[in-house]
């Protein structure tokens, strides 16, 4: 995975990036927000052709209902699509945001921990979220959704992120909780 060339004579290596995963999330885990909005929507509905029958209810009502409905999906679905994750065998880098943009970087030597979820209903579209733990301060734990082989991904971090710490020469020492 980790490609090692010196590149001077004093003695110096560089250590050469291969992409292990480069993409988004999958849309699929939107799956229950867009239910919930689809639920939502024929409730609103239900409860305006009840109420048009006893009250004298705006014809607007549902419309406003079912526009916020809309608006939810469109946004959970945009923040999907405007979520970009690249992780070389040096580090898992972030992008993310509709409007503005936040970019996070993790260096992957730092990863303690990684874990693979695979959510019933995640399971028959071959993806699941990937939760990497880390001894960064600032984010103690990184939550990866919507991967595609997922458990092939976690395996791949592990992988990199020990053969990171052994070329360069970091080692691990767990002090405990304090």
């Amino acid at each position: 995975m980790n490609q090692i060339a010196p590149i001077n004579d004093d003695g110096r290596v560089e250590i050469v990036q291969d992409v292990i995963f480069s993409g988004m999330p999958s849309q699929v885990v939107n799956l229950p927000t867009f239910i919930k909005g689809g639920v939502a929507a024929v409730a609103v509905f239900a409860a305006y052709g009840y109420a048009v029958t006893r009250w004298p209810v705006p014809w607007f009502a549902p419309v406003v209902a079912f526009v916020a409905i809309t608006v939810g999906a469109i946004v959970a679905y945009l923040r999907t699509a405007f979520t970009e994750i690249i992780i070389d065998t040096s580090r898992i880098t972030c992008r993310l945001g509709i409007l503005s943009r936040r970019v996070e970087s993790l260096e992957l030597f730092r990863i303690q921990d990684v874990t693979s979820l695979h959510p019933w209903w995640q399971r028959p579209f071959g993806i699941g979220t990937v939760i990497v733990l880390t001894s960064d301060s600032h984010n103690p734990q990184w939550r990866l959704p919507g991967m595609r082989e997922a458990e092939q991904l976690r395996s791949d971090l592990n992988r990199a992120a020990i053969a990171l710490r052994d070329a360069k020469g970091i080692r691990e020492v767990n002090m405990g909780k304090v």
